[in-house]
C-alpha cells in the first residue's frame, strides 16, 4: 500500500517530445519549473494519488540485460543525486523521442515530478512521476475589465485524467503505470519504459491467456480446437487453482513441443516475464482471461463462431467443402450440471 499523505514536491521538469518517424523533433527545457504550493497541491491530488492507487505492480526489465534499462538506469541516478535532475530528466525526454516511431504517437509534454515522504508499507520512500500529456482539452478565460468581462479561447493539459504516466520507486519497490492512450500503440510500457508486471495470479492469468490464444491459433483441425477448448472450460468449472505448467500440459496432444515452444517465447518476449510453470493461478483470474478464448470457435481460417451461453459446448465441427464455398455442421451440445 502507497502512503502519499505526507508527500513533498521537490523538483519539477517540463521537456516536449515528438514523433521520431515524422521528425517532429524535442525540445529541452535548460532548467527546472518552479515549485508553489499551490501547484504542488494540484499535483499531488490529480496526479501523484491517481498514480498511487494502481493496484498491479510493474518491474523494469531487459531481453538481455537489465543494467542495459535506460528508465531504470537514470532514474536511480535521479534518486542518488537531485542536483543533476534537470540533465537526467533531459535524457530521460531523449530517450522517449528515440523510441517514439510509431505512425500514431502524438506530441507531447513529458513532466516530471519528483516527490519526497511517500511511504510503501512502513518504508519511507521517494517517488518519480512521469507523465506525458498528447491531448491537450479547450478552455475559456474570463478576466474582467473596467466595463465588461472578456472571454477568450485557451487551451491545457487535463487534471482529470492522466494519458499516460509512471510512479516509480527507488530499487525493487516497483513501478506503477497508467496508459489510458495505448490502444494503437504501446510504447510506453513496452519501449519507453521497457516494464513487465509482477508476478500475481492476475498477471499470469493474463499471460496464460496470451498463451491459450497462441496455442489455438497454430492448431488447424477445428476439431481439436474444440476439444482443448472443452478441456480448458472442464478446468474452469472445477474451480481449483490452475498453473500454466497445466495449461501446456492439456495442450501437448494438440500442439507440437516447437509450435508451443514458439508460443511461449513470443509471450515470453511480449511481457519481459520469465513464466514459472508452477506459478498457481486462482480459479477466478483464470476464468476472466480464458473464458473470451474458449467461448470462440473458429469453424475455418476467417470464419468462426462465438457461445455466448456458458451452458452449452462444441463437441464437434464438420467442416465440407463445396463449388461455392463450404458447409459447416457444429455439434453443439448441453454441459451437464456437476
Amino acid at each position: 500500500m502507497i502512503d502519499v499523505s505526507s508527500a513533498r514536491l521537490s523538483n519539477i521538469a517540463v521537456h516536449r517530445v515528438g514523433n521520431k518517424t515524422k521528425e517532429d523533433g524535442i525540445r529541452l527545457a535548460e532548467k527546472e519549473s518552479s515549485v508553489s504550493e499551490s501547484l504542488s497541491e494540484l499535483l499531488i491530488t490529480h496526479y501523484l494519488i491517481p498514480l498511487s492507487k494502481q493496484k498491479a505492480a510493474y518491474d523494469f526489465f531487459h531481453e538481455s540485460d537489465l543494467s542495459l534499462n535506460t528508465v531504470a538506469n537514470i532514474t536511480a541516478k535521479i534518486f542518488a543525486n537531485t542536483s543533476d535532475f534537470i540533465a537526467n530528466t533531459q535524457a530521460l525526454a531523449k530517450h522517449l523521442y528515440s523510441t517514439s516511431t510509431h505512425q500514431n504517437i502524438a506530441t507531447g509534454d513529458l513532466v516530471f515530478l519528483l516527490f519526497s515522504g511517500l511511504k510503501i508499507g512502513d518504508t519511507d520512500s521517494a517517488g518519480l512521476a512521469i507523465m506525458k500529456m498528447e491531448n491537450k482539452d479547450d478552455f475559456l478565460e474570463i478576466t474582467e475589465t473596467d466595463d465588461a468581462f472578456d472571454i477568450s479561447a485557451r487551451s491545457g493539459i487535463s487534471l482529470n485524467k492522466i494519458q499516460k504516466g509512471a510512479l516509480i520507486f527507488p530499487g525493487d519497490q516497483g513501478v506503477f503505470v497508467v496508459d489510458n492512450l495505448g490502444q494503437k500503440t504501446k510504447y510506453w510500457i513496452e519501449s519507453f519504459l521497457k516494464v513487465s508486471p509482477r508476478a500475481t495470479s492476475q498477471s499470469y492469468a493474463k499471460i496464460c491467456g496470451s498463451i491459450l490464444k497462441g496455442i489455438t491459433s497454430k492448431i488447424d483441425d477445428t476439431q481439436d480446437v474444440a476439444e482443448l477448448n472443452e478441456k480448458i472450460t472442464d478446468k474452469i468449472n472445477s474451480e481449483q487453482v490452475t498453473s500454466i505448467g497445466e495449461i501446456k500440459a492439456l495442450s501437448s496432444e494438440y500442439i507440437d513441443s516447437e509450435s508451443l515452444s514458439e508460443v511461449i517465447s513470443g509471450v515470453v518476449s511480449t511481457t519481459g516475464v520469465d513464466i514459472a510453470d508452477d506459478y498457481e493461478i486462482k480459479p477466478k483470474d483464470f476464468a476472466r482471461q480464458a473464458k473470451p478464448i474458449t467461448s470462440r470457435v473458429r469453424v475455418r481460417d476467417g470464419v468462426g463462431m462465438v457461445i455466448s451461453d456458458s451452458k452449452y459446448s462444441v463437441a464437434g465441427v464438420t467442416v465440407t467443402d463445396n463449388q461455392d464455398g463450404f458447409q459447416a455442421v457444429v455439434d453443439i451440445r448441453a454441459r451437464k450440471e456437476k
